[in-house]
């Protein structure tokens, strides 16, 4: 047991060096220059400031429910929270009809907590009570969705007061303040994941469950943590589209699960858990904005965008797959 407890140490402590060597970042980085000047090469409207600015503004959102998919994958388990949309669809809702009776601004902070109380609903199902994540956060999908649409009987809820669309629609300097909260969240969420022990022990969990928990650390407490920050995610997801769109509509978070797990996946987060960055589902979400972005410019109809998204994805599984190869090799012959 002794032992054992030994080689989990010691492969936390290892963790930051074969990580970065597998760092996916550089291929992110090279993606976004390709795609700048294939655009370009194509479009002489898709360099153009003004088109990056609404890019960065629509990267606001799905990035950050892609931070929130990429904290529940990393801890492993299965993790995974289909039901990111619908708590932003719910979340945007329920601001309304608390901004009818109450400042839009302290609506707005007591949405966060709500979001809150939605993911710790499902940490209790997932990481408390054993439900597989696919399974549980799928049902809170179709029941944050159906709550959504019972309540505004499936109609957009507009009349928020027009100084409040100064989040999703304004700008400091040139840049969209949807992005800079975007940025004003990254940080200090990255921080906590390479800098804290708390984000040492979400790897821990992610990378070897059975050696963290020789080391003390909770496995459910992780677990259901990242699930309620998925939740405020969410719910801040929620009160940037309000804002954006002056509008509360019920379906407002539809689709945006799978978006969300395709940049944490396309990001370097390893759907097993144990491995990613928060850099990387960044870089990954202006990567999807900007190639939908190039594909409308083109006229290219949304299916064959949802098809490109998806031939990118295999692309990234089979990396994955030959880095998981390369990996079990390497630790047989260091065996």
């Amino acid at each position: 047991m002794k032992k054992v407890a030994s080689i989990a140490r010691d492969r936390w402590k290892l963790f930051p060096v074969h990580r970065i060597i597998e760092s996916r970042l550089p291929y992110l980085v090279a993606f976004i220059a390709i795609i700048i000047a294939i655009f370009s090469s194509i479009s002489p409207y898709f360099a153009v400031p003004s088109n990056f600015l609404y890019m960065f503004k629509y990267a606001g959102i799905l990035g950050l429910l892609g931070f929130a998919e990429t904290f529940v994958i990393l801890a492993g388990g299965g993790g995974i929270d289909l039901s990111v949309g619908s708590m932003l669809s719910l979340a945007g809702v329920l601001l309304y009809f608390m901004s009818t009776k109450m400042n839009v601004w302290l609506a707005s902070a007591l949405t966060l907590p709500i979001g809150m109380t939605l993911g710790a609903v499902n940490g209790l199902l997932c990481a408390v009570a054993g439900i597989p994540p696919f399974i549980g956060t799928l049902a809170t999908m179709f029941a944050y969705a159906g709550i959504s649409l019972g309540i505004t009987k499936g109609v957009a809820l507009s009349g928020f007061p027009k100084e409040f669309a100064i989040l999703g629609e304004g700008l400091l300097g040139n840049i969209p303040i949807q992005f800079l909260f975007l940025i004003a969240v990254f940080i200090p969420l990255g921080f906590m994941l390479r800098q804290t022990a708390f984000g040492r022990h979400i790897i821990a969990v992610g990378d070897n469950e059975q050696a963290a928990q020789l080391l003390g650390i909770s496995p459910k407490r992780i677990r259901f943590s990242l699930y309620v920050l998925s939740g405020a995610l969410a719910a801040l997801g929620a009160i940037l589209m309000d804002s954006w769109l002056l509008t509360a509509r019920p379906d407002a978070g539809a689709g945006y699960e799978l978006k969300a797990i395709a940049v944490a996946v396309l990001g370097g987060t390893d759907i097993s858990g144990g491995s990613g960055t928060l850099s990387g589902t960044l870089l990954a979400t202006i990567i999807v904005v900007m190639l939908q972005m190039g594909l409308q410019q083109l006229n290219i109809n949304p299916v064959w965008q949802l098809g490109i998204i998806g031939v990118l994805l295999v692309g990234v599984a089979l990396l994955n797959q030959i880095i998981m190869v390369r990996r079990t090799r390497q630790i047989s012959k260091g065996g």
